[in-house]
Parts: C-alpha cells; structure tokens; sequence
C-alpha cells in the first residue's frame, strides 16, 4: 500500500488504526475504527458533532523508540491536521468530499512517547446537512506529521501511511422498516495519468459484511456506542431473512454476489453474509451510494454491525465504515 510521499523523510511519528500496531497499518482488518482520533458531541457524545457547540475532537499520536531505528527530521514540533466529512468510504482532500477544520502545531514527543492534541471544533448552525462541516455523524481523518513535511493535497493514502487514521463509525437507531443509508464515496485515482484501460481505472468493487462474530477489537468499539443507547441489549448473531444491499440504480454495475440472506446456497459455512458489486466511479466527483438493510426478524434492542467498504478491483483497500444498526 503506498504512503505519502510528501511525508516520506519521516519514519519515526505514526498513529494507530488498530491498538498496538505500532503504525504497521493492515489493510484486511477493521482499520478505519482507529482509536486515535475521537469525537464527543456535547450533547450528541460520541461520533456526533453539535452545531453551534464546541465539539472536542482528540488527536492522538506516537513517536518510535530509539532502538527501531527511525529517521526523523529534526523538527521541533509536530503538524495536526483534523478533517471531517459526512457518512463517506473514501475520502479525499480535494472533491469537496472533506473539509479540514483543523491545523495545528503540537510539542513532539519523547522518543517512545505519546501525546494527544486537542481540538476545537464549532461547526456553524444553519449549514445544509450536505457540507461536511455541519452537525450530525461525522467520519474523522487525522494526519500527524513533522512540521517539515508537505502532506498530499489529493489523497489521504489510507491505510498504508503511518501518519494518518480514519475513523468511520454510525449509530442508527431504527424501528422494524427498511433502512435506508446515505453514503459518499469517490474513486481515489488521480484524474490524470490514466493508465492504458480507462475503465479498469475508474472500477472499484464495493463490499458489506454483517459481522455476526466480531473480534475483540471491533466489539470494544461497538459495545462503547451502544451501551450508550437507550434500549440496546444484544448483537446480532444471525443472519438477517431479508438481507441487504448497496442500491445499484441508476449505477454501471457488474460481478454482483448476492450472500447476504439464509438459504441452501446463499454464502460459504463459516463466514459471514456479504454483498458485493464491482461499479465504476468518476475519479472527479463525489458519489452518494445507498445502502439497504431490512431489520425484520430482529428484536428490539438488537443490533446489526455492517462494515461498509471499497477497494481497487484488485482487492487493495480504499476505504471503510462501520455501521451499527439499533432495532428500537
């Protein structure tokens, strides 16, 4: 997975997708729940920004230890960069698809340390719910960086560099109907230098799996939302009657497998129900995609954890997002 190249002379500050992966971030796991970047809505709490209200967001980030045998500049302080946007998979810094709302210098730490930076942010009442910089759920990039490095102004390079996390995570509580999930997306090649199949380019395969045994990383994260909820009481650990989807009207679609409802021949034994579709994006434009899941079947107070993502068609990651789905 590339990195940044901008931000190449440093091997030394990192951040953490997965708690305890030093910066080695692995592109098959859940690694846009990362820890290191969180928001809490005064009023919302986690996840959720409230306009019109400050919102705290904490940056956290590490500085190797003297025996890895790190490069580092030699600066004296270390640049922050918080971006937010809607409910998205990928994101990028150009397309309008996230706004940067904060850059900051912060003191470097120690060899081996590590160190968190707050930031403000106060996003303006009365903003149409469809600028990123208003209210409600919000998906967080953070890059950390030596002042001294000159970060992309096109892409973010998730999951591959060690400077920079996302965090992509919705609650939403829904009665017994279809729910019906907005999400923006773009392709994250660059418009120029297209390679000799334009197509192939601009092809990008999406995914969602209901996660019905989530590994201790991913329940911690859940359990800390949805024991926040009124009315939870439990995870889902079957699959759903009806299944669910990405909404593909009105899309250049292909290789559609449809696993996401019981049957004789409806997904492999041991794995979980999936969706998936290859579609072709404009690698200049934002993307709303949906996504369709019927919670018939569950009880109230149950909860479905759908991990939304997009790769290349060759598998490498692009992005992700988790959503939490509350029967109420």
């Amino acid at each position: 997975m590339p990195n940044d190249p901008g931000l190449a002379n440093d091997t030394c500050i990192f951040m953490e997708a997965i708690p305890g992966d030093g910066g080695t971030h692995n592109g098959n796991a859940v690694w846009w729940l990362s820890p290191d970047v969180t928001l809490r809505g005064p009023s919302s709490g986690l996840d959720e920004a409230d306009a019109g209200q400050s919102n705290p967001v904490k940056v956290k980030f590490h500085r190797k230890g003297p025996a890895s045998g790190c490069h580092f500049p030699g600066d004296e302080s270390i640049t922050v960069e918080l971006w937010v946007a809607n409910p998205s998979l990928v994101m990028a810094p150009r397309a309008n698809s996230a706004s940067r709302v904060g850059f900051i210098g912060a003191p470097l730490p120690a060899e081996g340390g590590t160190r968190i930076q707050q930031i403000d942010w106060s996003p303006h009442a009365g903003l149409p719910p469809g600028n990123p910089e208003a209210g409600g759920h919000k998906c967080l990039v953070a890059r950390c960086y030596p002042e001294s490095g000159s970060a992309s102004d096109t892409s973010f390079f998730v999951p591959g560099d060690q400077h920079v996390v996302q965090h992509n995570l919705c609650t939403v509580p829904i009665p017994n109907q279809t729910l019906i999930f907005k999400i923006n997306t773009l392709n994250p090649n660059p418009p120029l230098h297209l390679p000799a199949n334009p197509l192939q380019n601009s092809q990008v395969r999406l995914r969602a799996v209901l996660d019905l045994e989530p590994g201790d990383f991913v329940r911690h994260i859940v359990l800390s939302r949805l024991q926040l909820q009124s009315g939870f009481q439990q995870l889902r650990t079957a699959p759903l009657p009806q299944g669910f989807k990405f909404d593909l009207t009105g899309l250049q679609a292909s290789q559609v497998v449809d696993h996401s409802q019981p049957g004789p021949n409806s997904f492999p034994p041991h794995t979980n129900p999936s969706f998936e579709a290859v579609i072709v994006l404009d690698t200049q434009n934002v993307t709303q995609l949906t996504f369709l899941a019927t919670p018939r079947g569950t009880q109230p107070g149950e909860a479905c954890i759908f991990h939304l993502t997009q790769s290349d068609t060759a598998g490498k990651p692009q992005g992700g997002l988790t959503l939490l789905m509350l029967r109420v």
